[in-house]
């Protein structure tokens, strides 16, 4: 689930990997909040040590999803998962009152989606989607469960929702290696979809790539039920049309969605306060 510039540059980096110029450029990020920025640390057993329960009382975080959504943490950049669990200790903190979740991204993998809506899915706490720039495909299937989501300016990119899979095949004249692939008759179904993709019959991965834009727009049309359901076949918008067809709230800068979200926060307290 990716928007087009983002397998653009995984085309890059997998042809950099193979001809053998590929170097890594590694970013520090940071969470921020009203009251500051965080590095994750872990203690002397290696466990993770929540961040969050320094920061001053009443702090709303600001969390990165930045990039191309990949499950796992790798040198240069956190994973999903990473930021999924960030955003748990962010909702365990006492001091956190609530989260922001700052988004700029073409999308990723499906699978780097899955732990992250299951944090999303029991948020305890007031969650907004704020986009940077972009939130496609993947991105957008994890902001649909927020309780809004606002874009940067009008001209933000929002949707993309639907899914594809892309497959390298080495040209045979100009590989660097050959490949040899023995399927047993045991196994005669292993991997038959890309197989027969890459011989030209790609019906059997259209059959699983359904499965699972279905099980996407389910997800989203759940979690935004006034979304235009024109809007679900991969289509990316801009936000001042995106906001007409359901899929954000609408256009502000970061710090109205900060003020929006504190005062929102203080109203359930005084709320809270009286019953």
């Amino acid at each position: 689930m990716i928007h087009s510039s983002g397998y653009e540059i995984l085309n890059h980096i997998s042809n950099s990997i193979i001809d053998g110029t590929f170097t890594p450029e590694v970013i520090e990020q940071t969470i921020i909040s009203t009251h500051g920025e965080i590095y994750l640390e872990k203690d002397d057993s290696g466990n993770p040590v929540n961040p969050f329960d320094s920061w001053t009382e009443g702090s709303i975080a600001i969390i990165p999803l930045a990039g191309i959504m990949m499950k796992y943490g790798y040198w240069w950049s956190y994973g999903v998962d990473d930021i999924a669990s960030i955003i748990r200790m962010a909702y365990m903190s006492e001091k956190i009152s609530g989260v922001i979740i700052k988004g700029d991204t073409p999308g990723g993998s499906t699978d780097s989606l899955f732990f992250l809506q299951e944090v999303l899915s029991n948020k305890t706490k007031p969650t907004y989607g704020f986009v940077d720039g972009m939130c496609a495909s993947c991105g957008y299937i994890a902001f649909s469960y927020l309780d809004k989501i606002y874009a940067i300016n009008r001209m933000a990119r929002v949707g993309g929702i639907g899914v594809f899979a892309r497959m390298l095949v080495p040209n045979k004249e100009n590989a660097y290696y050959r490949v040899v692939e023995v399927i047993p008759d045991e196994s005669k179904d292993k991997n038959l979809p890309e197989r027969e993709a890459i011989e030209g019959n790609d019906e059997k991965m259209k059959q699983e790539l359904s499965k699972l834009a279905i099980y996407f727009r389910g997800t989203v049309t759940s979690n935004r039920p006034g979304i235009n359901e024109d809007t679900l076949t991969g289509k990316v918008y801009y936000a001042y049309e995106a906001e007409e067809l359901g899929l954000i709230d609408g256009i502000r800068s970061l710090s109205q969605t900060v003020e929006e979200l504190e005062t929102l926060v203080a109203k359930r307290k005084e709320i809270l306060s009286i019953i």
